[in-house]
């Protein structure tokens, strides 16, 4: 069968982070998603490019986007995207089929996976892979009859553009059977990860496992399922190997929910540690406060992890239990005190605006972020994305508007009316929670100390001035 000539497509996160409060500690990695991808394409002999708009920005996109298409000229054209970025894809796909009405354009990503109907049916996009897309990608290249292809949606032009959603693909259960990201189709020093975001530079994401078997009502599960598969230890201090070979110097970890097996988790880190793996990392996802212990944490530490981040939400447990979070601020305060008590630096993710919120529970979740001592905290307010249950329940009844390009976390917008709070009320105590924390005089001497001793007091003093306070 001929093989493809096929062009991978990055959206800009800039509009993403513009209004985002810290905005100069926003990291820009290589897209791990679309070099998996690329990996997948590349073992089957497929040609594989990449267009990454977050080294391009926003100026000239469509100009960008006609010079490749006639540099490379594709058969096909892939899209990732969630919703914030979905009509930036849904422009250039339109480039594509006026440059090209011939050129499939298949999308994949969290919005793709959540809503594949209204993705195909009002965009130019032709295939919408939902939900894996590294094996999906090649049955579709390989094939003239998407019927046959699971997982994906597809307009069925030969049937006056009917829109057909295939049944579901089982997920992946032995990551090990994913190729290698192709990090070849990168080069590292394009790309930019502030000094506040890591220590050593360039830096990487991996992906270890995939899935998470909890249910928040807020997350969504659109693309990896409520499940939890892996790597193996050894695959992943291979893809650390690998990733070191490249030039990169520190790691992150992206997953889901990186220590939802904790022995696992502890053996990487003792196979590092045989292995001599020289490297640093850190894990800027959250992960679950019960899900650590002191042994892990120390056994991370001396592995070279730096930094872990928690998923901590809210400081009071009727709110916790209203999002079906499955933990306790108990938990929380354990788990903070064995990372401080072993060196390692602490993120806090807190959300306000969960169900039930009052006024008094967003003030304890400020006062809670202040007593457990994270080295930063980030607080959102809420965003209930496509396809979560918060989202279903709350669809018809709250919701101003479902302009997709308003469901940011970055930067949060009056879309919908809580039940119990107004969106002004939201946004004070969102604004409260920021100078609150920051602006503690104990808080501010010992990161003066601790940037002073790391030797990022500019970095940090830099990054306060651009954070936007107020």
């Amino acid at each position: 069968m001929e093989k493809s000539n096929v062009l991978l497509i990055n959206p800009s996160l800039l509009e993403v982070y513009e209004d985002a409060k810290v905005k100069g500690a926003v990291p820009h990695y290589p897209p791990l998603n679309l070099l998996t991808i690329a990996g997948s394409l590349l073992k089957e002999d497929h040609k594989v490019s990449l267009l990454d708009y977050d080294l391009i920005g926003m100026k000239d996109q469509h100009e960008v986007l006609k010079k490749k298409l006639e540099e490379i000229k594709p058969d096909i054209v892939g899209f990732t995207f969630g919703s914030p970025t979905y009509s930036q894809c849904k422009k250039m796909a339109a480039v594509v089929k006026q440059f090209d009405p011939n050129i499939l354009i298949i999308a994949g990503g969290s919005h793709p996976s959540s809503d594949p109907q209204g993705v195909l049916k009002e965009s130019d996009i032709d295939i919408v892979i939902c939900g894996e897309g590294d094996f999906a990608i090649i049955d579709i290249v390989n094939t003239e009859d998407y019927h046959k292809v699971l997982g994906i949606g597809f307009k069925d032009h030969k049937n006056k553009g009917e829109i057909i959603i295939t049944p579901k693909r089982p997920f992946i259960q032995n990551l090990d059977e994913l190729p290698m990201p192709a990090f070849e189709i990168v080069n590292v020093h394009d790309y930019y990860v502030p000094p506040s975001f890591c220590r050593e530079s360039p830096a990487m994401t991996v992906e270890t496992s995939r899935g998470c078997v909890w249910g928040c009502t807020y997350c969504t599960k659109a693309v990896f399922g409520r499940n939890f598969r892996y790597k193996s230890p050894q695959r992943v201090v291979d893809e650390f190997k690998r990733m070191i070979e490249f030039g990169y110097k520190e790691i992150h970890i992206t997953d889901d929910m990186f220590t939802t097996n904790k022995e696992r988790v502890k053996d990487i880190c003792r196979l590092m540690k045989e292995q001599n793996l020289k490297v640093i990392w850190a894990c800027p996802n959250g992960i679950r406060a019960d899900r650590t212990d002191e042994e892990l944490i120390q056994l991370m530490y001396d592995a070279g992890c730096y930094r872990v981040s928690f998923g901590v939400e809210s400081g009071n447990q009727q709110v916790l239990n209203n999002i079906d979070k499955q933990q306790t601020p108990d938990q929380v305060r354990a788990a903070f005190k064995a990372c401080n008590k072993v060196g390692m630096e602490t993120h806090a993710y807190l959300i306000l605006g969960l169900p039930g919120e009052t006024e008094e529970t967003m003030q304890q979740t400020i006062e809670f972020a202040k007593e457990i001592k994270p080295t930063i905290a980030k607080f959102d307010i809420l965003i209930p994305l496509p396809s979560t249950p918060l989202y279903h329940s709350w669809k018809g009844k709250y919701f101003h508007t479902e302009d997709w390009d308003n469901f940011n976390y970055h930067s949060a917008k009056d879309l919908y009316t809580h039940p119990n709070l107004s969106w002004e009320i939201m946004e004070k105590y969102y604004n409260k929670a920021f100078r609150s924390f920051y602006f503690r005089p104990n808080y501010m001497v010992k990161r003066f100390f601790t940037s002073l001793k790391n030797g990022t007091l500019m970095v940090d003093l830099k990054l306060a001035m651009e954070t936007k306070w107020f």
